[in-house]
């Protein structure tokens, strides 16, 4: 049986991959699968957020407990079955993405902030599930094992939000060491320069700007 952190573990590489693909928190994405299956110990048929199968999807039957009228019932359903966790997380983005109830309630515009919180209670108020206490469980596992963190690493690696550099003097460095390489030729547009001294650039950036310099320096005209 897993632990709860070697379930993130798992599936962590996979919820940051979809997330740059989908917009879909990889926080949201986890969080929800280790809640959904008590961290991996109950995802039958892989299935790891509870997506419900319609008419002839092949299915697996399943009871569970759903939050009616005020009471906690038990109800006999059927589940959709995927052949790998993956298959799951990317049916999960697409469940959430082709529903236009959950972009209604505002979770993409919350996942595009990495607000974590709100785009919880988004899939909350979109009726994601019958549990009144859903979004606050969601934020209490994503704050318990930081799961913010792997939103971040998205989103840099991503380009979507400049790279989390920690001290000032670390974005200082890194223009001068830009800034000699323009003086050197290897880089010919100083707006480079100046969007790391302003605190600008992102992951994607800088690795592209790094396969150019490489370049440059071996001679190949790009």
């Amino acid at each position: 049986m897993m632990t709860p952190q070697q379930f993130i573990d798992a599936i962590s590489e996979e919820a940051v991959t979809d997330m740059q693909r989908t917009g879909v928190l990889a926080s949201i994405t986890i969080a929800q699968a280790a809640l959904e299956t008590g961290y991996g110990q109950y995802a039958r048929g892989n299935n790891l957020f509870g997506i419900k199968a319609k008419g002839s999807e092949p299915q697996q039957r399943s009871t569970t407990s759903e939050y009616v009228n005020g009471r906690w019932i038990q109800v006999n359903e059927g589940f959709r079955i995927y052949d790998s966790w993956s298959e799951s997380i990317s049916d999960h983005s697409s469940f959430l993405r082709t529903n236009p109830i959950y972009t209604r309630a505002g979770f993409f515009v919350y996942s595009e902030l990495l607000d974590y919180k709100n785009a919880a209670r988004a899939l909350q108020t979109a009726g994601y599930a019958t549990d009144p206490q859903y979004a606050n469980k969601l934020i209490s596992i994503i704050e318990r094992y930081r799961l913010y963190e792997f939103d971040r690493r998205a989103a840099e690696e991503g380009g979507w939000i400049p790279m989390q550099l920690k001290f000032d003097w670390q974005w200082k460095q890194l223009g001068d060491a830009l800034d000699g390489l323009y003086q050197k030729g290897l880089i010919t547009d100083r707006r480079w320069v100046e969007r790391a001294y302003n605190r600008e650039l992102t992951v994607t950036e800088l690795a592209w700007l790094n396969t150019i310099m490489i370049a440059r320096s071996e001679d190949v005209n790009v």
